[in-house]
């Protein structure tokens, strides 16, 4: 009898199927079906054992694990799924300096979130997270997490503005200053000091006439 032949990978352009039997940054989450370089899968997925060909798929052997894997894959999901409702219950506030008009001096960054989120007890790479656009003001913003390859959560966090000592005043001094320019209205001072000056000039123009 002659042995077996050894099962060959599906490759097509230099590229293998997968299926991952862990949980494997920046490609898939337990029991994902994936497609990988040749080289990535022979040389580390396989032999590390985070993944199985997913070729040959009437093996017993090969759907028992299968099998195994997607109730493995479905638990992680349904956990992650309570993670997500918890996390969209949060209420994420930050303070922080800001001008007139509500702009901020900075911005609110991921990493600012990712440590909010970790005061919370939820420990997240950066990488998970996506704002919807730069926090450079005050106001509510919208931003996803992904808690697992097929569960995303969108929350918001809060902005509030701390606007610094003096600040307001030089602001609306500047604002009265730009308000009296613009409508050409003079200052009470310099309208009265105005009329001082015209009222000794003419009387001056009076005793010259008398003399």
């Amino acid at each position: 009898m002659h042995p077996s032949p050894a099962v060959q990978p599906s490759t097509q352009g230099g590229e293998m199927r997968l299926i991952l039997t862990e949980d494997v940054a920046n490609l898939g989450s337990l029991g994902d079906a994936v497609e990988v370089k040749a080289g990535y899968g022979r040389n580390y997925l396989i032999p590390q054992g985070k993944a199985l060909l997913a070729d040959n798929r009437a093996s017993k052997e090969l759907q028992h694990r299968l099998t195994h894997l997607e109730k493995l894959r479905q638990g992680k999901i349904a956990l992650a799924q309570e993670q997500a409702a918890k996390i969209k219950e949060l209420q994420l506030e930050v303070v922080r300096k800001a001008g007139q008009g509500g702009r901020l001096f900075g911005s609110v960054t991921i990493r600012d979130i990712l440590q909010m989120l970790t005061d919370q007890g939820y420990d997240f790479d950066r990488k998970v997270v996506t704002l919807h656009a730069p926090i450079r003001n005050v106001g509510s913003h919208e931003l996803t997490i992904r808690v697992h390859t097929e569960v995303r959560v969108s929350l918001s966090i809060k902005v509030i503005g701390e606007i610094e000592p003096g600040a307001a005043e030089v602001a609306e001094e500047t604002a009265e200053a730009s308000e009296d320019t613009e409508t050409g209205e003079e200052n009470p001072e310099t309208v009265e000091a105005s009329a001082e000056e015209s009222q000794e000039t003419e009387t001056g123009v009076e005793t010259e006439a008398s003399a």
